[in-house]
């Protein structure tokens, strides 16, 4: 819930109007030790005990520096308190909800950034209508306008792919784990996951920190189509 500390607004003078709004917002805070919810509504199972972010693989203590210099043990970096929502209200998505977006958004930027410097460099499919093709903002226009099929056979791949492998996401947004984990969709053709435990996990987390620096380096070419030279070296 968010809650308003006490604080008389009263009528404030055009210009102090400014310093009177920013007051009010910072007076607006995320209220976690509380639900609101009544006992045998809803509070139990909003206030049940659920896998913190702490515990997950990628989650980045680095940025707690302070923590360091206190000498206090460093948690986990999550500015905005995203995972903190669900304590908030049974309708905003669980830690391992956010993961799995997390991780999809992820593979998808991986996927993209390699596929614009693939098709930028000139390498199309063997078709009359994919050749020339080069420019990855306008391609799917243009592919579009030869050959229409081409562009529903992705979106009907993208649409059969999320189909089979969509058992057990909705459990994902209560933290419910017990038919799938986050990112988990069964598909592993090459054996890269290692059966042992601890390596499993940086395994985890190496897809995590390359999955970031994917999604930075795709809106990076995206600002940089938007407004040319804004990302130096493209």
């Amino acid at each position: 819930m968010f809650s308003i500390n006490a604080a008389a607004m009263g009528f404030a003078p055009v210009a102090n109007l400014g310093a009177t709004m920013q007051h009010a917002a910072a007076a607006i805070q995320m209220r976690t030790d509380d639900t609101f919810a009544p006992a045998g509504m809803g509070k139990e199972y909003v206030s049940r005990p659920r896998k913190p972010l702490s515990e997950y693989a990628g989650a980045s203590f680095e940025m707690d520096v302070a923590s360091y210099f206190r000498g206090q043990a460093p948690v986990a970096w999550d500015p905005m308190q995203l995972s903190d929502l669900y304590k908030v209200s049974g309708n905003n998505p669980d830690v391992a909800w956010l993961r799995e977006a997390e991780l999809k958004h992820g593979r998808v930027a991986m996927l993209a950034f390699a596929g614009i410097l693939v098709q930028g460099g000139g390498v199309h499919l063997p078709a009359e209508w994919a050749a020339g093709k080069s420019n990855w903002v306008t391609a799917p226009a243009d592919v579009a306008a030869v050959n229409p099929a081409a562009i529903w056979q992705v979106i009907f791949a993208i649409a059969f792919v999320e189909g089979v492998t969509c058992k057990g996401i909705s459990d994902l947004w209560f933290g419910i784990t017990d038919i799938r984990e986050p990112g988990d969709i069964g598909f592993d053709p090459l054996g890269l996951m290692p059966k042992d435990a601890a390596a499993a996990e940086k395994m985890k987390t190496k897809e995590l920190k390359n999955g970031r620096m994917a999604m930075i380096g795709v809106m990076a070419f995206c600002f940089n189509a938007v407004i040319p030279g804004a990302a130096p070296g493209l």
